[in-house]
């Protein structure tokens, strides 16, 4: 017997606080998905992005008991699920449009008429939820508001409060006639009317629009034709649910401060850091390298709005670079054993009167298994030329490595409106392209590429392509210092910057500089030669590129064809 209806599909659960609510946020954020557009982002209150326009969760809703009950979890996807339609459905243009009539009348009226509208737009997307299996959860989740709102209703007299109650309950439960008090059976009678014109609205098919209107028409028709069988009853709670734009700002201002939310900030860095291995957000990656509160980290995200390139292929230089995986990598010895001709096979003498198969040959294959990444500078100085010269070279590497098991990977970022982007430079096997623009902010773009390389492999290489120094979100050196903790090989190439003391104290000895773009090709020729020759970048002793001996890593394998 289950226990609530997302035990049917909710199986990736933890007993660890930090995971599990980072498991809810993101199957929280899936079903926000399936409903539709405009729903924004869902966050926990004290999130780096909650309280903008999208969805903030309290966390005392989920915490206490982990993993989160299934029947919590059912009333979670439903208060989701109804705060997402809100905005699905456009409430908040529902208010804009009564706003006209809010102006003229006064405190009193107002507060019923704003109840009339709040409760309203409640049932009203709870029909729209009906229509579909979120329905389910939705319900759950209005039982337990009903029930929390309940206990608020200690007064014995009738009031416009308890009213209001009774007809958004009675849509999920049903009120007998005989339990009303003799007050409410007028406005009782309107009021159901208002909520089977809200189902013929929510079952319209011409636009979001057109159901805005018809909602607000049918709340001040309700309003104007109620108002004078409510004027003897008190009204309880005399909030406001909404202010014009004009109040709007001294609400504001007069609203108290919010407590600290009740999640840590390690609690709330850590979920997000979850979170951000599958988002487009790799902010708190960053922040997590850098640390939460010693330096000044941008927003970085991935970008994915790449366009088609269109480079030069240079023949010459694929041959050479492939020469160079295939002369310059690793070997792997293959011994193939029980053979008719080679080498005689000490170990298969006793096959000789049989079968003959008695010999071995022993070959040396290049162990292309190394993982490269290219990450490009595509900032706004890179416009022209120099972004052509980016694109060529990106293209003939990746030809050039074009049937070999070696991981290639490309990144270009920029700055755009405050934000890091990082974006691929190979997809589907295709070369894309970006428009450069913005700021340089290197040592973010080297940690978010590093982050993003494969970990399988024993021999990583990051190739960080500029033509300045970093002038945006943190320093450098935390980019180097995450490369060697993750034993990834980081080499910068400097093209064409003529203060090169001021890049060599942010790069240190991971640095190369070139006179100009038009030596890139051929500085990465080199580059890799070196790499597979001593299976190091080069300049991690002080060292430039040159000749020297081969220390690469051999290993064998063992092939029996008999």
């Amino acid at each position: 017997m289950t226990t609530g209806i997302s035990e049917f599909w909710r199986k990736n659960t933890s007993a660890n606080e930090a995971t599990e609510l980072a498991n809810v946020l993101r199957a929280l954020r899936k079903v926000a998905g399936h409903l539709g557009q405009n729903v924004g982002g869902i966050e926990y209150a004290g999130m780096s992005r909650s309280g903008g326009s999208g969805i903030t969760l309290d966390p005392e809703w989920v915490m206490g008991e982990y993993p989160v009950p299934y029947a919590k979890m059912d009333q979670l996807v439903g208060l989701i699920t109804h705060e997402a339609l809100h905005r699905i459905e456009w409430s908040e243009h529902v208010w804009t449009l009564l706003e006209p009539v809010f102006k003229p009348m006064k405190a009193l009226p107002l507060i019923v008429f704003q109840k009339i509208v709040r409760f309203g737009e409640t049932i009203y997307l709870d029909q729209a939820a009906d229509r579909k299996i979120f329905g389910l959860y939705v319900r759950q989740a209005r039982q337990k508001a009903i029930r929390e709102t309940r206990g608020l209703m200690t007064r014995k007299s009738p009031s416009v409060d308890e009213l209001i109650y009774l007809w958004w309950a009675g849509q999920t439960n049903g009120i007998p006639d005989e339990t009303l008090r003799p007050e409410y059976h007028g406005p009782m009678g309107i009021l159901e009317e208002l909520s089977r014109n809200l189902q013929n609205v929510c079952l319209l098919e011409k636009g979001v629009t057109a159901r805005c209107e018809k909602r607000a028409a049918l709340y001040a028709g309700t309003f104007h034709s109620i108002q004078n069988m409510l004027a003897s009853l008190p009204v309880i709670d005399k909030r406001l649910y909404w202010y014009n734009s004009s109040d709007a700002a001294a609400h504001v201002k007069k609203t108290p401060e919010k407590s600290a939310p009740p999640l840590s900030p390690e609690i709330l860095h850590e979920i997000e850091l979850q979170l951000a291995g599958n988002s487009i957000d790799m902010t708190p990656i960053i922040r997590s390298v850098v640390g939460l509160d010693k330096e000044v980290v941008i927003p970085t995200s991935r970008w994915d709005f790449s366009i088609s390139a269109h480079p030069l292929i240079d023949r010459r230089t694929v041959s050479r670079l492939r020469m160079i995986f295939q002369n310059y990598a690793g070997r792997n010895k293959v011994v193939s054993r029980g053979l008719a001709s080679g080498r005689i096979d000490p170990r298969r003498l006793y096959r000789a009167p049989m079968t003959g198969r008695c010999f071995q040959q022993e070959e040396r294959h290049p162990n292309l298994d190394w993982s490269v990444a290219l990450l490009m500078d595509a900032s706004g100085s890179m416009r022209g030329n120099k972004w052509r010269m980016v694109e060529n070279t990106v293209a003939n590497i990746h030809k050039a490595l074009t049937g070999f098991q070696n991981h290639l990977r490309a990144f270009a970022y920029f700055e755009k409106d405050g934000i890091l982007m990082i974006s691929h430079l190979i997809k589907n096997d295709h070369i894309q392209s970006v428009a450069p623009s913005g700021l340089t902010a290197s040592g973010q773009a080297i940690i978010a590429a590093a982050y993003l390389m494969p970990g399988i492999r024993k021999r990583n290489i990051l190739i960080h392509v500029t033509d300045g120094e970093s002038n945006l979100g943190c320093d450098v050196r935390h980019g180097i210092d995450y490369c060697r903790k993750a034993h990834i090989d980081l080499i910068t190439l400097g093209c064409g910057y003529k203060d090169r003391e001021a890049m060599s104290r942010q790069y240190g000895k991971s640095i190369q500089f070139l006179d100009h773009f038009g030596q890139l090709p051929q500085s990465m020729e080199r580059l890799l030669k070196w790499t597979f020759l001593y299976g190091k970048r080069p300049g991690a002793d002080g060292s430039r590129i040159g000749p020297g001996k081969c220390s690469a890593f051999n290993s064998t394998h063992i092939r029996d064809t008999a």
